[in-house]
């Protein structure tokens, strides 16, 4: 390492091998942090040492070491994409996401660079401290932001809060929010890269700063594990199905029409025997994604059929469908039937997987992969219709948020579906293509999250798994082993109202995100080197 009091050696930070295995280990090991080995304690060191292989580096530096980061994590992340299409959408997503860590990696190291050459910080080093922590986290968080959002709607995966899910600071989230709690993490880490990289000789008013700093963030840590769920008023509760078919609904497994709907038809029926052996009922089910196939309201035998169960259940019935709209373009859809046929009740798919349910820019993309892209035949639009059913049940009127797949893992459907007054969340799914990776796993942690931040029951159903029952503390009220045809049968509770996250984890992060951006415009500004002094 330089000398870090030496103002021609500049900043101290690592020597370039050093920030390249801190870089590659640090992604390997947040992958691990989550789903599958969900090791989430993990998810600190791992943080910590992408961000100390890019602390006050030269920027085109960090840019490369944010890359090898990046990498590491991706590659393995999302291996589940090339167990059915191969290794191009595997690559091009990767390269996608791995540019924005390149990206972070560039803004961090010229933030953490540059403020270590603003004079008043220098003598400061709890300060400097402070700011390098704050811009890293800030700029971290941003990743996060843009990636959800950018391009084609951006990919919400991956995040720092995903790995805490079956952690000890999985409550927080409903003081925090998703983007809060990765703060926090982000936070911490760069506290902790931060001390690292600090000048070895310090004054002596401030010799002992880093055991404050340390336990500052020991403390946070501390109130984080121990804070309960955000409560809110429970307005009754409902006694809930869902029906996972175990069926062949991947795009390349052979199956005929109407297998998929006729597994769930059929898992329905053997609940319904197993509740009337019990003298039980239910007061709603829940089928998966897809689980009714093609136009489930114009066919008039599966329209019967759905009816029949629904009297027999004395319960409505929420199936998947694709539908076609009278100007001929697709939806994801959920609809609800009861015992008369079906109400009109819809929610269509709000977030459509760009290269999955429909193709961007296709002739260009056909260039490259025409195989691939021919593979995506139905271009199925964004819903615009609300996120909230009204649903009418023995237990009396509901509202129920709906989030179809990927849909769950956007904040802004998590607002939508609160604000218009859901009081539980339905999240009906299809994991087929992903087969026995960590695909499903990582969607459901995403989901027993969402449950926490909003507060709301939530109920995780899929063709084939994993499917589940999440309380709105984040607990299992009943899971299924994935790959069998079974039912998930439990009590919720319906909440009303919104949690600190949902009133306030917006215009947190928000902040957050500014105050890291303009640490790093400071930074920039106070590290600007002039080429001269450069080659000097």
């Amino acid at each position: 390492m330089t000398d870090p009091i030496d103002p021609a050696a500049g900043p101290r930070r690592l020597n370039w091998w050093l920030s390249l295995l801190s870089a590659l280990a640090g992604g390997l090991l947040l992958d691990v942090a989550g789903p599958g080995l969900a090791w989430w304690p993990l998810a600190f060191p791992a943080a910590a040492l992408i961000l100390l292989a890019v602390w006050q580096q030269r920027p085109a530096w960090g840019l490369l070491t944010g890359a090898v980061a990046g990498l590491a994590f991706w590659g393995p992340h999302i291996s589940w994409l090339t167990l059915y299409l191969g290794l191009v959408p595997w690559a091009g997503l990767t390269a996608v996401m791995t540019a924005w860590f390149a990206l972070q990696g560039f803004l961090i190291a010229l933030a953490t660079r540059g403020l270590a050459r603003v004079r008043w910080l220098q003598p400061r080093s709890s300060a400097l401290l402070a700011a390098q922590a704050v811009a890293a986290s800030g700029l971290w968080l941003l990743r996060e932001g843009v990636q959800s959002t950018w391009p084609y709607g951006g990919f919400a995966w991956g995040r720092l809060a995903h790995t805490q899910a079956n952690g000890w600071f999985a409550e927080s989230v409903s003081w925090l929010g998703f983007a809060g709690l990765s703060g926090v993490v982000a936070l911490i880490a760069a506290l902790a890269a931060g001390i690292v990289c600090a000048p070895r000789r310090l004054p002596d008013r401030v010799r002992h700063w880093r055991l404050g700093v340390a336990g500052v963030g020991v403390a946070t840590l501390l109130l984080l594990a121990l804070v309960p769920a955000a409560p809110l008023q429970q307005d009754g509760t409902l006694r809930v199905a869902a029906i996972q078919g175990n069926s062949k609904s991947g795009i390349f497994d052979d199956r005929e029409s109407g297998d998929v709907y006729r597994d769930h038809a059929e898992g329905t029926e053997r609940l319904l025997d197993e509740l009337e052996a019990a003298g039980e009922s239910v007061d709603l089910i829940v089928w998966p994604e897809n689980s009714a196939e093609f136009d489930l309201p114009g066919n008039t035998l599966r329209d019967f059929e759905i009816a029949g169960l629904a009297k027999r259940a004395g319960a409505p019935i929420v199936a998947g469908s694709i539908l076609q709209d009278p100007d001929g373009s697709y939806t994801n859809s959920a609809v609800v039937w009861d015992a008369t046929g079906a109400t009109g009740a819809r929610y269509d798919k709000r977030f459509p997987v760009p290269f999955a349910e429909y193709m961007p820019n296709r002739e260009f993309f056909h260039l490259f992969a025409p195989d691939l892209v021919d593979l995506v035949q139905l271009e199925y639009q964004a819903g615009e219709r609300p996120a909230v059913l009204d649903i009418e049940t023995n237990a009396g009127a509901i509202a129920a948020g709906l989030a179809i797949c990927f849909d769950i893992t956007f904040d802004e459907q998590a607002e939508a579906m609160v604000d218009g007054g859901a009081q539980l969340i339905l999240a009906p799914t299809n994991n087929a293509d992903f087969g026995r990776t960590d695909e499903s796993a990582q969607q459901l942690q995403i989901a027993r999250l969402r449950a926490i931040e909003t507060g709301r029951a939530l109920v995780n159903i899929s063709t084939v798994g994993t499917s589940a029952v999440v309380a709105p503390t984040g607990a299992m009220l009943d899971e299924l082993t994935p790959f069998t045809a079974d039912a998930l049968v439990a009590e919720v509770p319906l909440v009303s109202g919104k949690t600190p996250a949902l009133q306030f984890g917006g215009a947190l992060a928000g902040f957050w995100m500014l105050l890291g951006a303009a640490c790093a415009m400071w930074g920039a500004l106070a590290g600007y080197e002039p080429r001269r002094a450069r080659k000097s």
